[in-house]
């Protein structure tokens, strides 16, 4: 398996593996010629599409930076980490941190790069793809991952959008060629996701295999589809892209989306006595990514690290988010870390990504190996988010909640919607109680998966629990600057 999947990020390199605009936009004739042998087969197109997945499974990508590491480290999850001693100095985009956050955006346009290479040619020989479904499915599928790549780039690069969407946010990229491409505004950015994302819906719609296990009799490129952007997948993309849209009829639509993911019965929250054996919860995984041999980039800082530069939180800590003063300590989700001890200090560790908790086996899928990127909690919280009625959005939220601690506490609906005068984690926030609520579970919920940070940044919280920020306001610190060269080579003046 290790050697196939070298062979496909071969491929796909040649696509485009240069980092810098100029150089991943400029097609030499050699390579023109390997493209050309590698989609003169339908197995090339198959390669290629699967070599998307491994690109993204970097360590300057989803397998770190984007979900455990910086994201979660600006988010304020961690109280130690591997070398770091001035957190203010996370945000420092473009000081300490500016080739963290340059390398972030070009790897993500080399994808987009090779994606929208594959888009042309899945047409220009569309006749090599004979196998029913794989037309729909492969061109479905690169369009949800051009969506799915430039959304993200919106909540890294662009304003906070309820504040400011016709704000300068990130280029759309929609063809494989070295023309500049302007700079669009958030709203823009975010319709031309939707629109991506309503495309691949059709073409998925009917042709998606739909087999999110193992599946010794069916095609292997069909099997384990939440490993690809499959057809829910793109329905939970399309509840995100709406429910951060904001307005009335979005929050309709997102609730829409988020509900028939969560009745669709192709994914089921995790039962109470599973999530320490697996906490990784792979039946609620709509869309991961598989990183072989994950161990060797989670190891190093979660389990091999010293205990003072391990990445953690101390026990105080976890032990607010987590309200174990209050019943928290019934919370599966909290029982999952482990202690570790430095200097007579307990810190709180995740065990999240710890691969021995999972099996190889594939009599069912354990969940190893894996990085989840959207959950089905998550569309409960879409909806708990969206729905109008206080009491009918609680019931979304205690839909998980009591999978989670095994009991039944509903969520406080008194003045849902007006802003809540409690103290959160310490601090009155300035938000509402449904976002209050909804905050607390994604600190709960989301730990080493990265939608904390984008969560309060989509709701422009001015400080948050454990904030490395150096001031008392987060909104100048919610965007990251467009790297130089995109001014430089994408004429972006």
């Amino acid at each position: 398996m290790k050697s196939l999947y070298c062979r496909i990020l071969i491929l796909a390199t040649l696509l485009g593996g240069a980092t810098s605009c100029a150089e991943w936009l400029d097609v030499q004739p050699k390579t023109s010629v390997e493209q050309d042998d590698l989609f003169a087969r339908e197995t090339g197109f198959k390669d290629a599409l699967t070599g998307f997945y491994l690109l993204m499974g970097t360590e300057n990508l989803y397998a770190q930076n984007l979900t455990y590491s910086y994201l979660d480290m600006l988010a304020g999850r961690y109280e130690s980490a591997p070398e770091i001693y001035d957190w203010s100095a996370l945000y420092a985009y473009d000081g300490t941190y500016e080739s963290t956050v340059n390398t972030i955006y070009s790897k993500i346009y080399n994808i987009i790069a090779n994606i929208n290479n594959f888009l042309y040619f899945v047409d220009a020989k569309r006749d090599v793809i004979t196998t029913p479904d794989y037309y729909e499915t492969m061109k479905g599928e690169a369009l949800g991952l051009r969506a799915f790549l430039h959304f993200d780039l919106l909540r890294l690069f662009g304003p906070v959008y309820s504040q400011n969407p016709d704000g300068k946010a990130v280029p759309y990229r929609k063809a494989f060629n070295n023309e500049a491409t302007p700079i669009l505004t958030a709203r823009e950015v975010l319709d031309l996701c939707i629109a991506d994302l309503l495309e691949a819906e059709k073409l998925l719609d009917g042709h998606d295999s739909e087999i999110f296990n193992y599946d010794d009799t069916a095609d292997a490129f069909t099997e384990m589809r939440q490993m690809r952007m499959n057809l829910w997948a793109v329905r939970a993309m399309l509840a995100r892209a709406y429910c951060y849209k904001g307005d009335s009829e979005s929050k309709a639509l997102a609730l829409q989306y988020a509900t028939q993911v969560i009745e669709s019965g192709k994914f089921s929250l995790s039962t109470y006595n599973s999530i320490t054996a697996a906490p990784i919860m792979p039946t609620e995984q709509i869309f991961a990514l598989y990183i072989d041999e994950y161990d060797e980039i989670v190891d190093p800082v979660f389990i091999d690290a010293s205990s003072s530069n391990i990445l953690s939180a101390y026990q105080s800590t976890i032990e607010t988010w987590y309200e174990t003063s209050s019943g928290g300590a019934s919370d599966k989700r909290y029982q999952t870390f482990r202690n570790v001890s430095d200097n007579g200090k307990i810190k709180k560790v995740s065990q999240k990504y710890n691969q021995s908790y999972y099996s190889s086996s594939r009599d069912n899928y354990s969940g190893i190996n894996s990085q989840p990127l959207i959950r089905l909690a998550e569309m409960y919280y879409i909806a708990a988010e969206c729905e109008p009625v206080a009491t009918t959005a609680a019931s979304y939220l205690n839909a998980v909640i009591v999978t989670r601690t095994g009991q039944n506490s509903p969520t406080q609906t008194q003045n849902f919607d007006q802003i809540d005068s409690r103290q959160i984690y310490g601090q009155v926030t300035g938000q509402t109680v449904r976002v209050n609520e909804l905050m607390k579970e994604y600190v709960k919920e989301f730990y080493g998966e990265g939608q904390l940070f984008f969560f309060y940044k989509r709701h422009n919280f001015k400080t948050f629990s454990n904030c490395p920020a150096p001031q008392d306001d987060m909104t100048t610190h919610y965007q990251m600057p467009l790297p130089d060269d995109e001014y430089t080579f994408g004429n972006n003046n």
